[in-house]
Protein backbone atom coordinates (compact mmCIF):
# COMPACT_ATOMS: atom_id res chain seq x y z
CA UNK A 1 0.00 0.00 0.00
CA UNK A 2 1.25 3.53 -0.84
CA UNK A 3 1.54 6.36 1.66
CA UNK A 4 1.65 10.15 1.06
CA UNK A 5 3.50 12.99 2.80
CA UNK A 6 4.67 16.60 2.67
CA UNK A 7 7.00 18.76 0.56
CA UNK A 8 10.53 19.49 1.68
CA UNK A 9 12.10 22.85 0.92
CA UNK A 10 15.81 23.42 0.61
CA UNK A 11 18.09 26.23 -0.50
CA UNK A 12 18.77 24.81 -3.93
CA UNK A 13 18.83 27.98 -5.98
CA UNK A 14 21.92 29.33 -4.29
CA UNK A 15 23.81 26.10 -4.91
CA UNK A 16 22.73 26.17 -8.53
CA UNK A 17 24.03 29.67 -8.99
CA UNK A 18 27.40 28.75 -7.45
CA UNK A 19 27.70 25.62 -9.56
CA UNK A 20 26.83 27.47 -12.75
CA UNK A 21 29.44 30.07 -11.91
CA UNK A 22 32.06 27.38 -11.37
CA UNK A 23 31.19 25.65 -14.61
CA UNK A 24 31.25 28.89 -16.56
CA UNK A 25 34.68 29.71 -15.16
CA UNK A 26 35.89 26.22 -16.01
CA UNK A 27 34.61 26.49 -19.52
CA UNK A 28 36.28 29.80 -19.92
CA UNK A 29 39.47 28.19 -18.73
CA UNK A 30 39.23 25.63 -21.54
CA UNK A 31 38.42 22.61 -19.41
CA UNK A 32 34.71 22.25 -20.20
CA UNK A 33 34.65 18.44 -20.46
CA UNK A 34 36.54 18.02 -17.23
CA UNK A 35 34.34 20.57 -15.47
CA UNK A 36 31.13 18.86 -16.60
CA UNK A 37 32.47 15.52 -15.43
CA UNK A 38 33.42 16.92 -12.04
CA UNK A 39 30.04 18.65 -11.78
CA UNK A 40 28.18 15.44 -12.58
CA UNK A 41 30.25 13.48 -10.07
CA UNK A 42 29.44 16.03 -7.38
CA UNK A 43 25.75 15.24 -7.88
CA UNK A 44 26.07 11.45 -7.79
CA UNK A 45 24.26 11.36 -4.44
CA UNK A 46 21.78 14.16 -5.22
CA UNK A 47 18.19 13.43 -6.22
CA UNK A 48 17.04 15.44 -9.22
CA UNK A 49 14.48 18.21 -8.99
CA UNK A 50 10.90 17.01 -9.46
CA UNK A 51 11.43 13.59 -7.90
CA UNK A 52 9.06 12.67 -5.03
CA UNK A 53 8.62 9.63 -2.84
CA UNK A 54 5.05 8.95 -1.71
CA UNK A 55 4.16 12.52 -2.63
CA UNK A 56 7.01 14.01 -0.61
CA UNK A 57 9.29 16.21 -2.76
CA UNK A 58 12.85 15.06 -2.21
CA UNK A 59 14.31 16.75 -5.31
CA UNK A 60 17.57 18.71 -5.06
CA UNK A 61 18.77 17.04 -1.85
CA UNK A 62 21.21 14.27 -1.04
CA UNK A 63 19.92 10.78 -0.32
CA UNK A 64 20.81 11.05 3.36
CA UNK A 65 18.72 14.22 3.72
CA UNK A 66 15.83 12.61 1.84
CA UNK A 67 16.05 9.54 4.09
CA UNK A 68 15.91 11.72 7.22
CA UNK A 69 12.94 13.64 5.83
CA UNK A 70 11.00 10.48 5.00
CA UNK A 71 11.73 9.08 8.43
CA UNK A 72 10.62 12.30 10.05
CA UNK A 73 7.44 12.65 8.03
CA UNK A 74 6.39 9.04 7.59
CA UNK A 75 8.41 6.74 9.81
CA UNK A 76 7.52 8.56 13.01
CA UNK A 77 3.83 8.23 12.20
CA UNK A 78 4.08 4.55 11.38
CA UNK A 79 5.83 3.98 14.72
CA UNK A 80 2.79 5.20 16.66
CA UNK A 81 0.58 2.44 18.13
CA UNK A 82 -2.91 1.68 16.88
CA UNK A 83 -5.71 1.93 19.43
CA UNK A 84 -8.81 -0.17 18.83
CA UNK A 85 -11.90 0.82 20.81
CA UNK A 86 -15.19 -0.87 21.65
CA UNK A 87 -17.22 1.05 24.20
CA UNK A 88 -14.86 1.54 27.10
CA UNK A 89 -12.59 -1.34 26.04
CA UNK A 90 -9.20 -0.48 24.53
CA UNK A 91 -6.75 -2.63 22.58
CA UNK A 92 -3.34 -1.03 21.92
CA UNK A 93 -1.25 -2.51 19.10
CA UNK A 94 2.41 -1.62 18.82
CA UNK A 95 3.68 -1.67 15.20
CA UNK A 96 6.54 -3.92 16.27
CA UNK A 97 3.98 -6.55 17.23
CA UNK A 98 2.79 -6.60 13.61
CA UNK A 99 6.29 -6.45 12.06
CA UNK A 100 5.64 -3.18 10.23
CA UNK A 101 8.36 -2.23 7.76
CA UNK A 102 8.83 0.12 4.77
CA UNK A 103 10.91 0.04 1.57
CA UNK A 104 12.47 3.48 2.14
CA UNK A 105 15.91 2.39 0.94
CA UNK A 106 14.51 0.79 -2.18
CA UNK A 107 12.47 3.90 -2.94
CA UNK A 108 15.46 6.17 -2.44
CA UNK A 109 17.61 4.04 -4.74
CA UNK A 110 14.86 4.18 -7.34
CA UNK A 111 14.70 7.97 -6.92
CA UNK A 112 18.47 8.20 -7.41
CA UNK A 113 18.27 5.94 -10.48
CA UNK A 114 15.64 8.26 -11.99
CA UNK A 115 17.96 11.17 -11.26
CA UNK A 116 21.00 9.52 -12.89
CA UNK A 117 19.18 8.51 -16.05
CA UNK A 118 20.89 9.71 -19.24
CA UNK A 119 24.55 10.80 -19.59
CA UNK A 120 26.86 13.49 -18.29
CA UNK A 121 25.76 16.06 -20.87
CA UNK A 122 22.01 15.51 -20.54
CA UNK A 123 22.11 15.38 -16.76
CA UNK A 124 24.32 18.47 -16.48
CA UNK A 125 22.24 20.41 -18.99
CA UNK A 126 19.07 19.47 -17.11
CA UNK A 127 20.44 20.48 -13.75
CA UNK A 128 22.09 23.68 -14.93
CA UNK A 129 19.01 24.87 -16.81
CA UNK A 130 16.53 24.08 -14.04
CA UNK A 131 15.11 20.96 -15.69
CA UNK A 132 13.03 18.49 -13.72
CA UNK A 133 12.46 14.74 -13.57
CA UNK A 134 8.74 14.31 -12.98
CA UNK A 135 8.49 11.12 -10.95
CA UNK A 136 6.55 10.18 -7.81
CA UNK A 137 7.79 6.86 -6.52
CA UNK A 138 5.60 4.73 -4.23
CA UNK A 139 6.58 3.88 -0.69
CA UNK A 140 5.28 0.50 0.38
CA UNK A 141 4.47 -0.46 3.95
CA UNK A 142 4.56 -4.15 4.78
CA UNK A 143 3.34 -6.08 7.82
CA UNK A 144 2.90 -9.63 9.07
CA UNK A 145 -0.39 -11.11 7.85
CA UNK A 146 -0.13 -13.82 10.46
CA UNK A 147 0.31 -11.29 13.27
CA UNK A 148 -2.73 -9.31 12.11
CA UNK A 149 -4.72 -12.54 12.02
CA UNK A 150 -3.72 -13.32 15.61
CA UNK A 151 -4.76 -9.84 16.73
CA UNK A 152 -8.14 -10.14 15.02
CA UNK A 153 -8.76 -13.54 16.61
CA UNK A 154 -7.73 -12.21 20.03
CA UNK A 155 -10.07 -9.23 19.82
CA UNK A 156 -12.86 -11.61 18.81
CA UNK A 157 -12.23 -13.82 21.83
CA UNK A 158 -12.24 -10.79 24.11
CA UNK A 159 -15.43 -9.21 22.79
CA UNK A 160 -17.60 -11.93 21.28
CA UNK A 161 -20.49 -12.95 23.51
CA UNK A 162 -23.72 -14.81 22.73
CA UNK A 163 -27.12 -13.21 23.03
CA UNK A 164 -29.42 -14.50 25.75
CA UNK A 165 -33.21 -14.45 25.77
CA UNK A 166 -35.00 -13.43 28.93
CA UNK A 167 -36.46 -16.43 30.77
CA UNK A 168 -39.18 -16.75 33.35
CA UNK A 169 -39.79 -19.14 36.22
CA UNK A 170 -43.21 -19.15 37.88
CA UNK A 171 -44.13 -20.36 41.35
CA UNK A 172 -46.72 -19.71 44.00
CA UNK A 173 -44.50 -16.90 45.21
CA UNK A 174 -44.56 -15.07 41.86
CA UNK A 175 -42.38 -14.82 38.77
CA UNK A 176 -38.59 -14.79 38.60
CA UNK A 177 -37.12 -13.35 35.41
CA UNK A 178 -33.62 -14.11 34.19
CA UNK A 179 -32.62 -10.96 32.28
CA UNK A 180 -31.93 -10.96 28.59
CA UNK A 181 -28.47 -10.08 27.34
CA UNK A 182 -27.39 -8.43 24.11
CA UNK A 183 -24.61 -10.31 22.33
CA UNK A 184 -21.63 -9.08 20.32
CA UNK A 185 -20.00 -10.55 17.23
CA UNK A 186 -16.80 -8.93 15.96
CA UNK A 187 -16.84 -8.52 12.18
CA UNK A 188 -13.45 -10.11 11.77
CA UNK A 189 -13.00 -9.51 8.04
CA UNK A 190 -13.86 -5.81 8.46
CA UNK A 191 -11.59 -5.57 11.50
CA UNK A 192 -8.67 -7.04 9.56
CA UNK A 193 -9.23 -4.53 6.73
CA UNK A 194 -9.44 -1.63 9.20
CA UNK A 195 -6.21 -2.65 10.96
CA UNK A 196 -4.35 -2.87 7.66
CA UNK A 197 -5.69 0.47 6.41
CA UNK A 198 -4.80 2.35 9.58
CA UNK A 199 -1.50 0.50 9.87
CA UNK A 200 -0.07 1.32 6.44
CA UNK A 201 -1.57 4.80 5.88
CA UNK A 202 0.15 7.18 8.30
CA UNK A 203 -2.16 10.06 7.42
CA UNK A 204 -5.15 8.23 8.90
CA UNK A 205 -6.14 8.32 12.55
CA UNK A 206 -4.35 5.79 14.74
CA UNK A 207 -7.54 5.24 16.78
CA UNK A 208 -10.64 3.54 15.41
CA UNK A 209 -13.66 1.54 16.57
CA UNK A 210 -13.80 -2.23 16.31
CA UNK A 211 -16.46 -3.15 13.73
CA UNK A 212 -18.95 -5.47 15.39
CA UNK A 213 -22.55 -6.65 15.09
CA UNK A 214 -24.99 -6.34 17.98
CA UNK A 215 -26.90 -9.58 18.56
CA UNK A 216 -30.34 -8.74 19.89
CA UNK A 217 -32.24 -11.33 21.93
CA UNK A 218 -35.61 -12.51 20.63
CA UNK A 219 -37.18 -12.08 24.06
CA UNK A 220 -36.04 -9.09 26.10
CA UNK A 221 -36.35 -8.55 29.83
CA UNK A 222 -38.76 -5.71 29.19
CA UNK A 223 -40.98 -7.83 26.94
CA UNK A 224 -41.11 -10.70 29.40
CA UNK A 225 -41.75 -8.40 32.36
CA UNK A 226 -44.61 -6.87 30.36
CA UNK A 227 -46.10 -10.35 29.84
CA UNK A 228 -46.05 -10.86 33.58
CA UNK A 229 -47.15 -7.35 34.51
CA UNK A 230 -50.12 -9.10 36.12
CA UNK A 231 -49.89 -12.62 37.53
CA UNK A 232 -52.08 -14.90 39.62
CA UNK A 233 -51.05 -17.95 41.62
CA UNK A 234 -53.38 -20.36 43.40
CA UNK A 235 -52.16 -22.66 46.15
CA UNK A 236 -54.45 -25.67 46.45
CA UNK A 237 -52.88 -26.70 49.76
CA UNK A 238 -53.19 -23.29 51.36
CA UNK A 239 -56.48 -22.39 49.58
CA UNK A 240 -54.95 -19.01 48.76
CA UNK A 241 -54.98 -16.89 45.62
CA UNK A 242 -52.17 -14.37 45.24
CA UNK A 243 -52.31 -11.46 42.82
CA UNK A 244 -49.07 -9.85 41.62
CA UNK A 245 -48.49 -6.53 39.83
CA UNK A 246 -45.12 -5.77 38.23
CA UNK A 247 -43.70 -8.92 39.86
CA UNK A 248 -44.67 -7.67 43.35
CA UNK A 249 -47.39 -9.21 45.53
CA UNK A 250 -50.35 -6.84 45.46
CA UNK A 251 -53.10 -8.78 47.29
CA UNK A 252 -53.95 -12.16 48.80
CA UNK A 253 -57.41 -13.79 48.85
CA UNK A 254 -58.87 -16.91 50.49
CA UNK A 255 -60.45 -19.31 47.96
CA UNK A 256 -62.15 -22.65 47.61
CA UNK A 257 -61.02 -25.35 45.17
CA UNK A 258 -62.24 -28.56 43.54
CA UNK A 259 -63.35 -31.47 45.68
CA UNK A 260 -62.03 -35.04 45.46
CA UNK A 261 -62.78 -36.43 42.02
CA UNK A 262 -63.20 -32.90 40.61
CA UNK A 263 -59.82 -31.50 41.55
CA UNK A 264 -58.69 -28.12 40.31
CA UNK A 265 -55.91 -29.21 37.96
CA UNK A 266 -52.41 -27.85 38.48
CA UNK A 267 -50.74 -26.04 35.60
CA UNK A 268 -50.01 -22.74 33.93
CA UNK A 269 -53.03 -21.06 32.38
CA UNK A 270 -54.22 -17.60 31.45
CA UNK A 271 -57.46 -15.71 31.92
CA UNK A 272 -59.29 -16.48 28.67
CA UNK A 273 -62.71 -14.96 29.32
CA UNK A 274 -64.30 -12.43 31.64
CA UNK A 275 -67.98 -11.81 32.39
CA UNK A 276 -70.01 -9.83 34.92
CA UNK A 277 -73.13 -11.55 36.37
CA UNK A 278 -72.79 -14.43 33.92
CA UNK A 279 -75.27 -17.12 33.02
CA UNK A 280 -74.25 -20.67 33.93
CA UNK A 281 -73.71 -23.02 31.03
CA UNK A 282 -74.11 -26.26 32.88
CA UNK A 283 -71.60 -28.93 31.79
CA UNK A 284 -73.19 -31.98 30.21
CA UNK A 285 -71.83 -34.17 32.99
CA UNK A 286 -73.49 -36.80 35.17
CA UNK A 287 -72.83 -34.76 38.30
CA UNK A 288 -75.07 -31.95 36.94
CA UNK A 289 -78.16 -34.18 37.09
CA UNK A 290 -81.30 -32.68 35.52
CA UNK A 291 -79.46 -29.39 34.87
CA UNK A 292 -76.87 -30.98 32.56
CA UNK A 293 -76.53 -29.03 29.29
CA UNK A 294 -78.89 -26.23 30.35
CA UNK A 295 -78.24 -22.51 30.59
CA UNK A 296 -79.12 -21.04 33.97
CA UNK A 297 -79.91 -17.33 34.07
CA UNK A 298 -77.80 -14.99 36.19
CA UNK A 299 -80.60 -14.29 38.68
CA UNK A 300 -81.70 -17.92 39.00
CA UNK A 301 -81.09 -19.24 42.55
CA UNK A 302 -79.71 -22.45 41.00
CA UNK A 303 -76.89 -20.48 39.32
CA UNK A 304 -73.80 -21.03 41.54
CA UNK A 305 -71.72 -18.48 39.63
CA UNK A 306 -72.20 -15.19 41.43
CA UNK A 307 -71.12 -11.66 40.48
CA UNK A 308 -68.09 -12.35 38.24
CA UNK A 309 -66.51 -15.03 36.05
CA UNK A 310 -62.86 -15.34 34.91
CA UNK A 311 -62.49 -18.47 32.82
CA UNK A 312 -59.04 -20.07 32.48
CA UNK A 313 -59.80 -23.40 30.75
CA UNK A 314 -62.47 -23.57 28.08
CA UNK A 315 -61.83 -27.28 27.60
CA UNK A 316 -62.56 -28.08 31.24
CA UNK A 317 -65.16 -25.33 31.64
CA UNK A 318 -63.56 -24.02 34.81
CA UNK A 319 -62.70 -20.56 36.06
CA UNK A 320 -62.59 -18.21 39.02
CA UNK A 321 -66.00 -17.03 40.21
CA UNK A 322 -67.94 -15.70 43.15
CA UNK A 323 -70.12 -17.97 45.31
CA UNK A 324 -73.03 -17.55 47.68
CA UNK A 325 -71.74 -20.50 49.71
CA UNK A 326 -69.37 -18.56 51.97
CA UNK A 327 -68.71 -21.71 53.99
CA UNK A 328 -66.99 -23.34 50.99
CA UNK A 329 -64.20 -20.73 51.01
CA UNK A 330 -61.03 -22.38 52.34
CA UNK A 331 -62.35 -25.87 51.48
CA UNK A 332 -62.36 -28.32 48.57
CA UNK A 333 -66.00 -28.22 47.53
CA UNK A 334 -66.29 -27.14 43.85
CA UNK A 335 -66.35 -29.17 40.64
CA UNK A 336 -62.93 -27.79 39.62
CA UNK A 337 -63.48 -24.04 39.75
CA UNK A 338 -61.76 -21.60 42.08
CA UNK A 339 -64.35 -19.99 44.35
CA UNK A 340 -64.16 -16.56 45.96
CA UNK A 341 -66.47 -14.46 48.04
CA UNK A 342 -68.60 -12.04 46.04
CA UNK A 343 -66.75 -9.06 47.48
CA UNK A 344 -63.35 -10.54 46.69
CA UNK A 345 -64.19 -11.72 43.16
CA UNK A 346 -65.51 -8.26 42.24
CA UNK A 347 -62.31 -6.70 43.59
CA UNK A 348 -60.09 -9.14 41.69
CA UNK A 349 -62.14 -8.85 38.50
CA UNK A 350 -61.48 -5.11 38.32
CA UNK A 351 -57.75 -5.65 38.66
CA UNK A 352 -57.21 -8.53 36.24
CA UNK A 353 -57.04 -8.00 32.44
CA UNK A 354 -57.56 -10.73 29.87
CA UNK A 355 -54.59 -13.01 29.20
CA UNK A 356 -53.24 -12.61 32.73
CA UNK A 357 -51.07 -15.70 33.43
CA UNK A 358 -52.43 -18.02 36.15
CA UNK A 359 -50.37 -20.68 37.90
CA UNK A 360 -52.04 -23.39 40.00
CA UNK A 361 -50.03 -25.75 42.19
Amino acid sequence: MTVSGERLTFGVEMRKALVIAVVVIALLAGSSAYALHRYDESRADVIAEGVAVAGIDVGGVQVADARAALERRIGSRLDRPLTLTYGERRFVLEPQLLDVSTNVEEALQAALAESRDGNVLTRSFRDLTGGRVEADLPLHVDYSREAVGRVVAGVGRALDSPKQDAKSSVSLDGVEITPSRTGVAVRQRALRAAIVEHLVRPETSRTFAVPARTLKPKVTTKELASRYEYFISVSRNQRVLRFFVDLELAKTYRVGIGQAGFETDAGLYEIETKAANPAWYVPDKPWAGDLAGKVIAPDDPENPIKARWMGFSRAAGVGIHGTADQGSIGTAASHGCVRMTVKDVIDLYERVPLHTPLYIA
